[in-house]
C-alpha cells in the first residue's frame, strides 16, 4: 500500500511537472516543433497562432498551428492550411522531439512536377545539383500512426507527363513509420474529382472515389507496391496489385486490374466526356467483369501496354431523359497489345455488342488497330430506335423521338488519318443503307418528322433519295448526291482538314418557313431562359452564330428549288424557283418568286463570317406597295405606313445588311440602294398633308391620286435619302427632297405650285380625282422646310434653303443610279413622260 502511494505521488508530481511545463514552455515546445521540421525537411514552415494542449491528448502533447503556409522544395507553394495539429510523445517536452500523428484540415496542397521530374514535395534528404548535403541537425522521429487530411484542396500537375488534377480530399488518412527508408503505408479515405486532365483530354469529371490501400513504400528506390489497393467509383470496385516506380522520364507499372461488381454506366463514367457524349447520364443493369493488366513505361513518349477485357451480359440501358427501350444487351470489348516484327501496338476493340431497341434487334463491332495511327473497321445492322437518341445524347436541342433508322449492312473500314482528309478518302472502304422509318423528332420544342427516304453509302460517295422533312410551316423533299461525308462528320471546330460536303441536290415542297428553320439551330428555351438570368445572353448569341459558321464551312455544293409557298417574317411569296448554291462560310440565292401580288428576281449572297453579313439585288415587277409596306413591317418608320399607300411598284433595290458578334442586326451599318417606280398609286390619310391644308379641300386631305412616283433613294447611316422629285397629283404639284433618320428626325425641303393648287382649292372637290396638270413653276411658288423630330417637328419658309437642297439632292440622285447600273449590271433609268416633268403653256 506504502508503494502505491509513492507511486501514485510519483505520478501526480510528473503531471504537475508535465502541466507546468507545457502552461509555462508550452511555445518553446511548439516552437522547437516548427524549428526541427524547418531543418529536416529542408524547407520553410510558416505559422502565425501556436497552441500547446495536454489535458485534451493526455498522454500525449497535441501542438495546434494555425494559419500554416509550407514552401515547397522548389520554393513553390506547397501547402496552406487554416489548422494543423502535430500529436507528439510526452518525452517531446524534455528531449527529442517525436511527431506521432498529423492532421491537416480546411487548406489547399498543391503537388508539382517540372519536365524533367523534379517534383516540389521532395522535403527529406533533398540536395540540390551542385550542393553539399548540410549536417545532421536534431533528429525529428516520424513514427506516425496516422496523417490525415480533412477538406483540403488538392491540386497535382505534371508538366513531365502532362497531367492536371484537382479536387477536394473529404477526409484521408495515411499511417507508416514515415521516417523509413522502406515501411508499409495503410490509406483509407475518400476523394472527389473535380476534373482530371491528360495531354488536354479529359478523363474524370465530378467523380467521387473511395479509396482503402496497403502500399509497400520503398523511398530508396522511388518503388510503390500496391497489395491491394481498392478504388470504388459509384458501384464499380476495383482493385490493383502490382508495382509502380518513379523514373527520371517518367513511371514504369507492373499492375493487375480486377472487377467483379459494378455497372456499365459506372464504366462509362471513367470514359473522357468528349467521348462519351450524353453516355454518362445513361443507367444501366446487368453483369459486368472487367480484368486488365497493365505493364511498361509512362513518360512523355510512350504509354503502358493494356491487356485486357470487359464484358457486359444480360444488360439494360435506361435515361431519365426517355425511355431508351434498350433490352438483352451483350458486350464484349478487348484491350490488347500486339507485338509484330517493327515493334508493337496497342489496339481495342469492341467483339461484340448485340440487343434490341424497343423489341427491334440490332449489332454492331468496332476494332481499332493501333491507337497510335488507327485504322477503323465499323460494321452495324438492324434498327435503331429515334426515341433512344435523347438519352445517348444527352444535354442537347433533341429531347424526344420515334420511329426508327434501319441500317443496313453499313461497313466502313480504313485509316482515322485518311478519313480525316478529302483527297485521302480512296483509301477507305464504305458502303450500306440506312431508311427512315416513320421517324419523329423534337428538337427546340418543334415537332419534326421523317416519314420516309433512304441514303445509300459506296465508298466517297452519298446518294440521297426521297428524303421527306416536315416541321412547323415547312415540308420538303431531298434527292441528290453527295460526296466527303465521313471526313465532314470527323471534322473539328476548325476544319483543320479543310473537309467540304459536295453535293448536288433537288429541293421540293409545298411550303418553307425560314424563321423555324432558323429556330432548329439557335439555342433552346431552356438556354435562353438561363442567359438571360445570368446576364450570358450575347454569349449565347455569338456561339449560335459559331456554330451556324461551323455548319456552313462544311458546305459546297447546290440544291435546285421548287418551292409552292415560303415566309420569313412577314414577308411571303408562292412558286419559289433558283438555287441555293453553298460555298464555305457562303450561300448565294438566286431564283424568281411571286409576292406582294407582283415578282421577285432575287439575288443574293449571305456571308458566314465572324461578323455575318448580306448583299443582295432584288428586282420588283408589279409589286403592290401597300402590301411591300405592310410584310416590310413600315421599315421600322411610322411617319408613311402601309395603310397610307396603294398602288403598283417596280423597283430596284440593293440591299448591305451586317449583323454584330451575337447575331443581332447592324443598323449602323445597313445601306440600300433603291430605284422605285409606283404608277397610278394613292396616298391615304397621310398626316403630314395637314401641313399644306392652306391649300387643301377637306376631301383632299383623306385621298391624293398620283399618275407617277418616280425616284431614286439611299438608306445610309440610319438616315433614308430623298433626292428632288417631283409628285403630279390630284390636289397639287409639288416637288420634295430631304432626309428621314430611323428615330423619326425629319429634314424635308417642299416646293409647292401654290397657284395651281389655290386655283385647284377654290374649285369644287373633284370626287374623280382627276390628275392636276404638270406644272413645276406656277404663277407663284412657296418653298417649305419641315424639320425636328416627328412629334414636335416645325414648318418654316425657306426658299433658298430649298433650292440649295433640290441643287445638292440631284448629285446622290446620279451617284445611286450609277452604282445601281453597276449592282445590277444592267442600265437602270427611271423615265419620266415629257409631259409629265415640263411645264405646259399657261
Amino acid at each position: 500500500m506504502r508503494a502505491l502511494k509513492i507511486f501514485g505521488i510519483f505520478v501526480l508530481i510528473l503531471l504537475v511537472i508535465s502541466f507546468i511545463t507545457v502552461t509555462f514552455f508550452g511555445g518553446t515546445v511548439a516552437k522547437a516543433v516548427v524549428a526541427s521540421l524547418n531543418r529536416n525537411l529542408q524547407t520553410e514552415i510558416k505559422v502565425a497562432k501556436y497552441d500547446v494542449t495536454l489535458l485534451r491528448s493526455f498522454p500525449n502533447l497535441s501542438v495546434n498551428l494555425s494559419d500554416v503556409e509550407v514552401a515547397g522544395s522548389d520554393g513553390s507553394q506547397l501547402l496552406v492550411a487554416e489548422r494543423l495539429r502535430c500529436l507528439l510523445d510526452l518525452g517531446s517536452l524534455f528531449g527529442k522531439i517525436r511527431i506521432k500523428e498529423i492532421v491537416v484540415e480546411d487548406g489547399r496542397l498543391q503537388l508539382l512536377a517540372d519536365v524533367d521530374g523534379n517534383v516540389n514535395y521532395q522535403l527529406m534528404g533533398y540536395t540540390p545539383v551542385g550542393e553539399e548535403p548540410e549536417p545532421a541537425g536534431e533528429a525529428t522521429e516520424f513514427a506516425v500512426e496516422d496523417a490525415q487530411f480533412r477538406d483540403v484542396e488538392l491540386i497535382y500537375r505534371d508538366a513531365q507527363l502532362q497531367v492536371d488534377f484537382t479536387g477536394l480530399v473529404d477526409q484521408l488518412s495515411f499511417s507508416g513509420d514515415f521516417g523509413s527508408e522502406a515501411y508499409l503505408m495503410s490509406t483509407d479515405g475518400k476523394i472527389d474529382i473535380h476534373y482530371l486532365d491528360q495531354e488536354g483530354e479529359r478523363y474524370l469529371s465530378n467523380q467521387s472515389l473511395i479509396i482503402t490501400a496497403q502500399t509497400k513504400v520503398d523511398n530508396t528506390n522511388s518503388k510503390y507496391t500496391f497489395a491491394p489497393l481498392r478504388v470504388e467509383a459509384g458501384d464499380l470496385e476495383l482493385e490493383v496489385v502490382g508495382d509502380m516506380q518513379s523514373t527520371k522520364d517518367g513511371l514504369s507499372m507492373e499492375l493487375r486490374v480486377e472487377s467483379q461488381s459494378g455497372s456499365l454506366q459506372d464504366v462509362i463514367a471513367l470514359i473522357p466526356p468528349s467521348y462519351a457524349g450524353g453516355l454518362g447520364e445513361l443507367e444501366t443493369d446487368g453483369d459486368l467483369l472487367l480484368s486488365a493488366a497493365i505493364s511498361g513505361a509512362w513518360t512523355q513518349r510512350a504509354y503502358p501496354r493494356v491487356d485486357g477485357q470487359l464484358t457486359f451480359t444480360d444488360g439494360r440501358v435506361g435515361s431519365p431523359r426517355t425511355n431508351v427501350g434498350a433490352r438483352d444487351l451483350n458486350l464484349k470489348a478487348r484491350f490488347a497489345y500486339i507485338t509484330g516484327d517493327r515493334g508493337g501496338y496497342q489496339s481495342f476493340a469492341i467483339e461484340e455488342l448485340t440487343g434490341n431497341f424497343r423489341n427491334e434487334p440490332f449489332a454492331m463491332s468496332l476494332s481499332v488497330e493501333n491507337l497510335d495511327d488507327p485504322r477503323i473497321n465499323f460494321t452495324a445492322d438492324g434498327a435503331l430506335a429515334l426515341g433512344a437518341l435523347p438519352g445517348i445524347l444527352g444535354e442537347s436541342p433533341l429531347t424526344a423521338g420515334d420511329g426508327f433508322v434501319r441500317i443496313q449492312q453499313l461497313r466502313i473500314n480504313g485509316r482515322y488519318e485518311d478519313m480525316l482528309r478529302p483527297r485521302r478518302m480512296g483509301n477507305v472502304a464504305a458502303s450500306g443503307s440506312l431508311t427512315f422509318d416513320n421517324g419523329e423528332l423534337t428538337i427546340n420544342e418543334r415537332e419534326l418528322s421523317f416519314p420516309s427516304g433512304s441514303l445509300v453509302l459506296r465508298d466517297n460517295e452519298l446518294e440521297l433519295t426521297n428524303f421527306a422533312f416536315k416541321g412547323p410551316g415547312t415540308e420538303i423533299n431531298f434527292t441528290g448526291r453527295a460526296t466527303n461525308l465521313i471526313p465532314v462528320l470527323f471534322a473539328d471546330s476548325l476544319n483543320t482538314n479543310d473537309a467540304e460536303l459536295n453535293f448536288d441536290a433537288r429541293l421540293e415542297g409545298t411550303s418553307v418557313d425560314i424563321d423555324e428553320l432558323l429556330t432548329l439551330a439557335g439555342p433552346t428555351e431552356a438556354e435562353e431562359e438561363q442567359a438571360a438570368a445570368t446576364g450570358a445572353t450575347d454569349s449565347l448569341r455569338a456561339k449560335t452564330m459559331t456554330r451556324r459558321t461551323q455548319i456552313t464551312d462544311l458546305l459546297r455544293g447546290r440544291f435546285d428549288a421548287n418551292v409552292a409557298a415560303w415566309n420569313y417574317g412577314e414577308i411571303k411569296g408562292e412558286n419559289f424557283r433558283g438555287q441555293l448554291i453553298f460555298t464555305p462560310r457562303q450561300l448565294d440565292l438566286r431564283g424568281l418568286t411571286q409576292a406582294m401580288d407582283g415578282e421577285l428576281k432575287i439575288d443574293g449572297e449571305v456571308y458566314f463570317q465572324e461578323l455575318q453579313r448580306v448583299e443582295g439585288r432584288i428586282t420588283g415587277r408589279g409589286i403592290d406597295v401597300e402590301q411591300f409596306f405592310a410584310q416590310s413591317e413600315n421599315f421600322g418608320q411610322e411617319v408613311l405606313v402601309a395603310e397610307n399607300l396603294s398602288g403598283a411598284m417596280d423597283a430596284n433595290i440593293y440591299i448591305e445588311a451586317y449583323f454584330d458578334e451575337q447575331g443581332l442586326f447592324d443598323y449602323e451599318k445597313l445601306r440600300v440602294l433603291a430605284g422605285v417606280s409606283i404608277a397610278e398609286g394613292e396616298l391615304k390619310n397621310f398626316a403630314m398633308l395637314e401641313n399644306f391644308a392652306f391649300a387643301l379641300k377637306a376631301g383632299d386631305l383623306e385621298r391624293v391620286r398620283f399618275t407617277r412616283l418616280e425616284n431614286y433613294f439611299e438608306i445610309v447611316d440610319q438616315t433614308i435619302y430623298i433626292p428632288a422629285m417631283f409628285i403630279q397629283s390630284s390636289a397639287l404639284n409639288l416637288e420634295i427632297s430631304g432626309s428621314h433618320t430611323f428615330n423619326n428626325y425629319l429634314d424635308y425641303y417642299v416646293k409647292v405650285n401654290a397657284g395651281q393648287a389655290i386655283a385647284n382649292k377654290i374649285g369644287k372637290h373633284d370626287t374623280e380625282l382627276e390628275i392636276l396638270p404638270a406644272r413645276r413653276r406656277g404663277f407663284f411658288n412657296l418653298y417649305y422646310t419641315i424639320k425636328g423630330p416627328l412629334e414636335e417637328y416645325a414648318v418654316k419658309s425657306d426658299k433658298r434653303g430649298v433650292k440649295n437642297d433640290f441643287e445638292r439632292s440631284q448629285y446622290r440622285k446620279d451617284r445611286v443610279r450609277q452604282e445601281l447600273v453597276e449592282r445590277f449590271a444592267e442600265p437602270i433609268q427611271l423615265l419620266e413622260a415629257t409631259a409629265e416633268t415640263e411645264d405646259e403653256a399657261g
